[in-house]
């Protein structure tokens, strides 16, 4: 093998690490937000019981929900940045293989000009309603944060009000 056929090779499967890498800290990531944010939110639940005395707690718990929503958000905006650049990489030697494409649709083999080709298409076709949308990891995702992130602020606006409203 040549050192230019070495060299490619070396990169090919550096951006294909550091797709994965990035990839699964994406996940994992996600699923420590989940797991805290869960348990964040009984939290705040608890608070709304009728005879709960700890009035700033569902404040300070809301608080801290929307400020973890907000800080795993943008950590998974910057994951899919990553994630974005190793596919870039990766569709590039896609690009440079010698697998010949079948018209407009990029050849089997070639999985990440596949999916973005395929993607595209069924986006094209899209219907208006939200339920027959084509949602993205990202979409999924910022749905949960945002459904968690508004957990938080019904918390913070119910802590601010038992606290205003207690005769202390």
């Amino acid at each position: 093998m040549s050192t230019e056929g070495r060299e490619e090779s070396y990169l090919r499967k550096q951006a294909w690490d550091y797709f994965q890498v990035h990839a699964a800290q994406r996940l994992t990531t996600f699923n420590f937000y989940v797991v805290i944010s869960s348990v964040i939110t009984t939290g705040v639940f608890a608070t709304f019981q009728k005879d709960y005395q700890i009035f700033g707690a569902s404040a300070l718990l809301g608080f801290l929900l929307i400020l973890f929503s907000f800080t795993f958000w943008k950590l998974d905006k910057r994951n899919k940045e990553l994630i974005k650049n190793a596919e870039a990489a990766l569709k590039f030697f896609e690009n440079s293989s010698n697998f010949q494409d079948a018209g407009e649709e990029p050849h089997s083999v070639k999985l990440f000009l596949r999916e973005e080709h395929v993607t595209n298409a069924k986006r094209a076709n899209e219907s208006f309603f939200a339920l027959r949308r084509l949602f993205t990891y990202s979409d999924c995702f910022n749905i949960v944060f945002l459904t968690f992130a508004l957990v938080g602020l019904s918390g913070l606006v119910f802590g601010i009000i038992k606290i205003w409203s207690s005769p202390w």
